[in-house]
């Protein structure tokens, strides 16, 4: 009679389990690598929308306080001169901030990251000082149309939907004058948004305009000027609006 060994037969080779050799553990790597490449740009760029649709809130709700202030004030819009402040860097003191009650209200989220690098790449020295009296890292993104000084009653607006009332501009990290105009320095909108800048109108709703669009409708007297009237202080002109 046979004896049945014990002992198992099996080749050692043939065990259930599967360990990964290093060449397929590099190439799950690798392929989680691409995946990772793949994704964080879609990442990147949903995170930059929700930026976006923050910062258009942002506009929107400095047009509803403006218009809320105008009611306060004779129909009157807030001068360009002190909505932001009437203390430079003290966004508290503006005349808008009654009504928003909230300092990030005036920051767009997405020029915040890029006011933090800039000052990291700075170091801790302050710039200079620019027309505005700040000399520090400016908090806030939005600038007031100066060219609506001689017409802030907002029933004059011939066309309230062709005239812009406040825009994210293209400012100096350290320019707290919170205005924006066709003869100041800071005259042009600032693309932060996939190459689009935002912009709210005299009838409260928020433009979106890509570097093209933008330098078409700056050109136009209607987009800085509610009426006919369209000089500034002492008879002042603007070459080159149509």
């Amino acid at each position: 009679m046979r004896r049945v060994s014990s002992v198992s037969t099996r080749s050692p080779d043939t065990h259930s389990g599967h360990a990964f050799t290093l060449i397929e553990l590099l190439v799950v790597i690798a392929i989680i690598a691409i995946l990772m490449g793949l994704l964080l740009p879609v990442l990147g760029r949903a995170s930059e929308s929700a930026r976006a649709v923050s910062c258009r809130n942002n506009l929107h709700q400095l047009a509803v306080a403006s218009v809320i202030y105008s009611m306060d004030s004779r129909g009157h819009l807030p001068s360009f001169r002190n909505w932001l402040y009437t203390q430079p860097g003290k966004l508290t003191t503006g005349k808008l901030f009654p009504y928003l009650k909230s300092k990030p209200v005036y920051l767009c989220p997405t020029d915040k990251i890029q006011l933090a690098k800039k000052s990291k790449t700075r170091g801790a020295m302050p710039p200079a000082p620019v027309m505005g009296g700040r000399n520090q890292v400016r908090d806030y993104s939005y600038a007031m149309n100066c060219a609506i000084c001689h017409a802030t009653d907002l029933s004059a607006f011939l066309r309230p939907s062709k005239t812009m009332l406040y825009m994210e501009a293209l400012l100096a990290t350290n320019d707290y004058t919170g205005q924006v105009g066709p003869a100041m320095v800071s005259h042009s909108l600032s693309f932060r948004h996939g190459n689009r800048g935002q912009m709210v109108m005299g009838d409260l709703h928020v433009e979106k305009m890509n570097q093209k669009e933008f330098q078409k409708v700056e050109k136009t007297r209607r987009f800085w000027f509610p009426t006919g009237v369209s000089t500034g202080p002492g008879g002042m002109t603007f070459p080159g609006l149509n």
